[in-house]
């Protein structure tokens, strides 16, 4: 497996492959997942359109998209998937391992914020995210803060 940059001609297999992971591991409710897809739909298209402004990347096997990580602005950790097939063997950390490599010379906030899904909190905490007081999220999620200096 390895990472590498999205590419404009992974639109396609990346939002089936988001969609599935979306549906299979986000736990909330139905009004508040049709708001989690049309945001992170959205955030991939303003991700193909911008590329010089974020940090995109995949992992691929075997010439299969199974992971994707996206910071807008290299600060706003918007999207983390790692297909449910691929789940607890390292891809997620290593994901974001390799976006904060490209991320922390970037950053004029010195810190990754994300808001975090509520399964996904405990992954966030074991990375070194801490979560934001008095920070408002979306829908259920935690926003929550890596600072770049303890990288």
């Amino acid at each position: 497996m390895k990472i590498e940059d999205i590419q404009a001609s992974d639109a396609s297999s990346l939002e089936p492959m988001m969609l599935h992971t979306i549906r299979t591991s986000v736990r909330v409710d139905e009004v508040e997942m049709v708001a989690v897809v049309a945001n992170v739909l959205a955030n991939m298209r303003w991700a193909f359109d911008h590329a010089q402004q974020c940090v995109h990347l995949k992992c691929v096997d075997e010439g299969r998209i199974v992971g994707v990580v996206l910071v807008k602005n290299f600060w706003n950790l918007c999207s983390l998937f790692v297909d449910p097939d691929y789940h607890r063997r390292g891809l997620g950390r290593r994901l974001i391992e390799a976006a904060v490599e490209q991320c922390a010379p970037r950053n004029e906030r010195s810190y990754l914020q994300v808001n975090a899904a509520p399964n996904a909190v405990a992954f966030y905490r074991s990375l070194g995210f801490a979560k934001l007081e008095g920070a408002k999220g979306f829908g259920t999620s935690t926003p929550m803060a890596l600072p770049l200096s303890a990288q």
